[in-house]
């Protein structure tokens, strides 16, 4: 609720800047001080790591616990030999509108009244769109956040200055769609490959989230006089501000010909084609989807 209130605030303020719609937005909410920003994009890309990383450890002690009850064989080993794409876009749209109107009333003569009306109409809009890219191999990712030897980090750590942000705020759920995987893999509906290699070689998993916050506000100072009326009906000055957040989070095998550096080309074309998909829209939905 507080965020959606920093929210409306913002949007109020910047009917009273003139640069909204002209200028560069920031990734920050106004006001903000020097620094603000780095410190948020800190908090997005620190509580996406953490979340990720301790999907992948739950994940896997999981399995190896259920794996007592099924004479040490794990369910879902394929997991240990793949990596993680992740791809962050933040795109900030503000605009600003006037619509300035007005009638004039000259004295009537005879029986005719006469009225003039004029009005002047202009927009500006600008939108930024920062992307950012990260890779990480599921023993990595596992290694750097094991129980017992390093401790399993603290998701959700808003900025200690400035506004939050959802994708911070919220709980991913990255850990229940791995965990949505087990199940069906354990029942071999669903095959993943432990590597690149074979006909299943091509399967991975991919998640996108999108959060979506739009504020606006306007003002109407109206004046009338004895001849002429001015700003007596829709908006005189209105100002919006859309934030939208995108998470796209794509598994896959590790591909050999890279040492093991990036995801095999069937999981790379997808998680681009993805990238692409965002590009053209943006909405507040969570997909999950399996390529098998």
């Amino acid at each position: 609720m507080k965020f959606f209130a920093h929210a409306a605030l913002t949007s109020l303020l910047a009917i009273s800047t003139s640069g909204c719609g002209t200028a560069v937005p920031s990734l920050q909410e106004f006001p903000s001080a020097p620094g603000d920003e780095q410190l948020l994009v800190q908090a997005i890309i620190a509580s996406i790591h953490c979340e990720v990383a301790n999907a992948v450890v739950e994940f896997i002690e999981a399995d190896k616990l259920n794996a007592a009850n099924n004479r040490g064989k794990r369910s879902g080993a394929w997991l240990d030999g793949w990596g993680a794409q992740v791809s962050l876009t933040l795109t900030i749209n503000e605009k600003t509108s006037a619509n300035p109107t007005g009638v004039w009333t000259p004295p009537a003569s005879g029986n005719s009244i006469f009225t003039l009306g004029a009005g002047v109409a202009g927009a500006a809009t600008a939108i930024r769109t920062s992307k950012a890219n990260f890779f990480y191999t599921v023993k990595q990712l596992y290694r750097e956040k094991q129980p017992g030897k390093n401790t399993v980090c603290t998701a959700g750590i808003q900025p200690s200055r400035g506004a939050p942000s959802l994708l911070v705020r919220n709980d991913l759920k990255l850990g229940d769609w791995l965990f949505d995987q087990l199940a069906s893999s354990a029942n071999n509906e669903v095959t993943f490959p432990v590597s690149s290699e074979g006909n299943w070689g091509q399967n991975v998993l991919s998640q996108e989230i999108s959060f979506q916050v739009v504020t606006s506000g306007n003002v109407t100072p109206a004046w009338q006089l004895v001849r002429a009326n001015f700003n007596q009906s829709g908006p005189f000055l209105e100002a919006s501000r859309d934030r939208t957040s995108d998470l796209l989070v794509t598994f896959g095998p590790l591909d050999p010909k890279q040492d093991n550096k990036g995801l095999i080309p069937q999981a790379e074309n997808i998680h681009f084609a993805q990238q692409l998909g965002l590009a053209q829209m943006n909405r507040p939905t969570v997909n999950v989807s399996i390529f098998p």
